[in-house]
């Protein structure tokens, strides 16, 4: 079951994986903004370290230089965040906003080469709405979703692989938690990709009423039929918002599974670890440093899940 699940995940994402010929074009683009995002990732995995140092050595009168090392060293690496987080963003967004465009270029030209049959059978209103609406959607995971989902993979990477020199034990507790936060994930993805896909069908369908109606408004008016389209496209737009409802009461419920499930392990562990330094078998500022890893990895966690709706609902677009 398991492996007919990732197949038919996979599956569902091949439509985007047939859009790599447009980011071929912008290597050297993308090379930059995944160096800026290395940059940026690694510059917040410094913090904790510094944070650890503060509070195991730096609170006190004699290590006063020390404490000023530190804080200098934090603005440096907060400089370097803000600047490299700037450079990430701008190339990522001008990418998305770069690829939609050659999308759209791609597709009108290919819709000019349809033969009339093909508009006989097809109604323009919904190919308009794939021409604007659903390349949008795709402009959305390449920009801002796509850049979401790499810093937060970057930054669970790197959180998961510090929680483990931090503490292996506390680590280790942790990562018992792993499988119920990928539970709901895998029982709740293919749900919002049903319906995604149903929201953009609705959506599509409304648009294409409103398109068939306007072009031909001296019909409609002709033959005083103002309020009986009016209601049509109101029924439509209704059966568009509750396909559309679902979709996020769905991904809703997905993101406060993973919220409380990774909240409540950090709980957990803050406890265990409270016991630890009771014990005197581990620092203050070791387990603080831990529990900033922590949350960097259940945040990072919580994004991830909530931008796989977002790709599924590119997928569909796509």
């Amino acid at each position: 079951m398991a492996d007919k699940t990732r197949d038919e995940s996979v599956k569902s994402l091949r439509p985007l994986v047939r859009l790599t010929p447009y980011l071929r074009r912008y290597w050297r683009q993308i090379a930059i903004a995944l160096v800026a995002l290395i940059i940026a990732s690694v510059a917040t995995l410094i913090v904790p370290i510094a944070v650890r140092r503060i509070i195991d050595h730096g609170f006190t009168t004699s290590n006063t230089a020390l404490v000023n090392q530190y804080f200098s060293v934090m603005i440096g690496v907060v400089l370097l965040l803000a600047v490299s987080s700037a450079v990430r963003f701008y190339y990522v967004m001008w990418l998305g906003e770069k690829i939609v465009a050659d999308v759209r270029d791609t597709l009108f030209e290919h819709l000019l080469s349809l033969s009339p049959s093909f508009y006989e059978s097809q109604k323009t209103g919904e190919v308009v709405s794939r021409l604007t609406a659903d390349t949008t959607q795709i402009k959305s995971a390449f920009s801002s979703t796509a850049s979401i989902a790499l810093r937060n993979t970057v930054m669970l990477i790197g959180a998961i692989t510090m929680m483990i020199v931090t503490s292996p034990k506390l680590a280790g507790l942790a990562g018992l938690a792993i499988p119920l936060i990928v539970l709901p994930l895998v029982t709740y993805g293919r749900r919002v990709r049903v319906l995604s896909r149903a929201a953009q069908d609705k959506l599509a369908a409304s648009a294409a009423f409103a398109q068939e109606r306007l072009s031909a408004i001296t019909t409609v008016q002709s033959n005083v039929q103002e309020s009986y389209t009016n209601k049509e496209f109101a029924s439509a737009t209704h059966f568009a918002f509750s396909a559309a409802a679902k979709r996020t009461l769905a991904r809703a419920i997905l993101t406060a599974a993973i919220i409380f499930v990774a909240l409540g392990s950090i709980v957990g562990l803050l406890w265990f670890g409270a016991q630890e330094v009771i014990s005197g078998n581990l620092s203050g500022g070791t387990l603080s440093q831990f529990v900033i890893y922590a949350v960097i990895a259940a945040s990072s966690l919580g994004q991830l899940s909530e931008v796989w709706g977002e790709i599924q609902l590119a997928a569909g677009a796509a």
